[in-house]
C-alpha cells in the first residue's frame, strides 16, 4: 500500500509544481530572418551577462547604424538601449541605466556616435544624448509634468542641429541647437506615437487623431487621416472607423507613398494622404490590429507588416501576402529591413509586463 501511495503522489507533485509546462512560453526581444521571411530565429545572446537576456526586452524600436548596416540598435519599453555589432548575433547594453524605458531613439545622420534616446525615468520624461557612441550620456530635456514620457524623437536629416520630440500629453517640442534650448511647436492634446522627419516634411502619428504633416517650420499641420474617421466609403471597407493609429511609413523617395498601421488593419495612400485604401491581410477574424510596418529601400513592392504574433510579407505592394507566425505570447511591434539585402529583416516583439 505504501508503494502505491508514493507512486500516486509523485505525478501529482510534478503536475502541481509544473502546471505551466504546457503553457506557451513568453518570448520577447528580437527575431531575424535571412531568407525573406520564410522562417525567423530569436536573437538572445548578450555580451554583458549582467544585463540579463535580450529575450525579455519589449522592443519599442529597431534601427541600423547610419554608417554600418551590420550594427543594429534596439530600444526597450521595459528598459535599456541595446547594440549589436554582428547583425543581431549578440547584443550589449549601451544606455546609462537598463531601468530607463526607451520609447524611441535617433541618430545624427552624419555622425552615428551622436544618439538621442527618449523615455522616462523616476516619473519624468527624459531625452538623453551621447556624442561618443554611448561611452557617456547627458540629459538634454527633462519634462516638468509628471508621468509624461518623451515618446518620440526625430532629427532633421538636412540639419542635424534641429530636432523635435513628442510627449505622451501631445506636446511637440523643437530645438534648433542640438537640445540646448527648446520651444513648443504644437500641442495636439493626444499621445504622440512616432515622428518622421524627411524630404523637408515632418510627420507626426497621434494615437487617436491620426497622421499629421507639416513642413520643417512646424507652424501649420495638416491632418492626413480625417477620411479614415469620417468618410463612409473608406470606413465601409475597414468595417468601422479607426479608433487608434500605431505607426506610419513614408517612402523616402516619394512623399506620395504612405502606409499606416491601425487598430483596423493596414492602410495605404499613393497620393500623399489625400485618399486611403485598406489592404486585405489574411488575418484571423478576431485579429485585425496592425503594428509594425516597413518597406524595402531596394523595392517599394516589398512590404512587411504585422498583426499580433504574425509577420506578413508582400512582394507586390500589398496585393498578396505570405505569413509567418512567431512563437511568442506578445506581438510584433517593429520591423526593420536590411537596406541592401531585403531578404534580411528583423522583428521587435512587445510583451505586456
Amino acid at each position: 500500500m505504501k508503494n502505491k501511495i508514493i507512486t500516486l503522489i509523485i505525478p501529482l507533485l510534478l503536475l502541481s509544481a509544473s502546471c505551466n509546462l504546457f503553457r506557451k512560453p513568453v518570448f520577447a526581444g528580437v527575431v531575424k530572418t535571412v531568407n525573406g521571411g520564410a522562417d525567423w530565429q530569436f536573437s538572445v545572446a548578450l555580451k554583458d551577462s549582467k544585463s540579463g537576456s535580450i529575450s525579455g526586452l519589449s522592443v519599442s524600436k529597431l534601427a541600423f547604424d547610419p554608417q554600418n548596416r551590420e550594427i543594429v540598435f534596439a530600444g526597450g519599453y521595459n528598459g535599456g538601449l541595446y547594440k549589436s555589432e554582428d547583425s543581431g548575433a549578440s547584443w550589449k547594453s549601451i544606455s546609462p541605466n537598463t531601468n530607463i524605458p526607451i520609447y524611441d531613439f535617433a541618430f545624427n545622420p552624419y555622425d552615428s556616435k551622436i544618439i538621442y534616446a527618449a523615455g522616462i525615468y523616476n516619473g519624468s520624461g527624459k531625452l538623453i544624448k551621447t556624442t561618443d557612441g554611448a561611452a557617456s550620456w547627458e540629459e538634454v530635456y527633462n519634462e516638468a509634468s509628471s508621468n509624461n514620457p518623451v515618446r518620440a524623437v526625430a532629427i532633421n536629416p538636412d540639419n542635424p542641429n534641429q530636432l523635435v520630440i513628442g510627449l505622451a500629453s501631445g506636446s511637440l517640442i523643437q530645438s534648433a541647437d542640438s537640445g540646448l534650448s527648446w520651444k513648443l511647436a504644437q500641442n495636439f492634446n493626444d499621445r504622440i506615437n512616432r515622428i518622421i522627419w524627411q524630404n523637408g516634411q515632418v510627420y507626426v502619428t497621434l494615437k487617436t487623431k491620426g497622421l499629421y504633416k507639416s513642413d520643417s517650420a512646424m507652424e501649420n499641420f495638416q491632418n492626413l487621416t480625417e477620411t479614415l474617421k469620417n468618410n463612409s466609403s473608406v470606413l465601409s471597407a475597414s468595417g468601422n472607423s479607426v479608433e487608434w493609429f500605431n505607426q506610419a511609413f513614408v517612402d523616402p523617395f516619394s512623399n506620395n507613398l504612405i502606409y499606416l498601421t491601425t487598430d483596423k488593419g493596414l492602410f495605404k495612400s499613393t497620393d500623399g494622404g489625400l485618399t486611403w485604401n485598406k489592404l486585405a491581410l489574411p488575418t484571423k477574424q478576431s485579429a485585425s490590429e496592425a503594428h509594425g510596418i516597413a518597406i524595402a529601400k531596394t523595392s517599394s513592392n516589398i512590404v512587411f507588416t504585422s498583426v499580433a504574433a504574425t509577420i506578413y510579407k508582400s512582394t507586390d505592394a500589398g496585393q498578396t501576402w505570405q505569413t509567418q507566425s512567431i512563437d511568442t505570447t506578445g506581438y510584433i511591434n517593429y520591423i526593420l529591413i536590411d537596406p541592401q539585402l531585403p531578404q534580411i529583416a528583423y522583428g521587435g516583439i512587445y510583451v505586456e509586463q
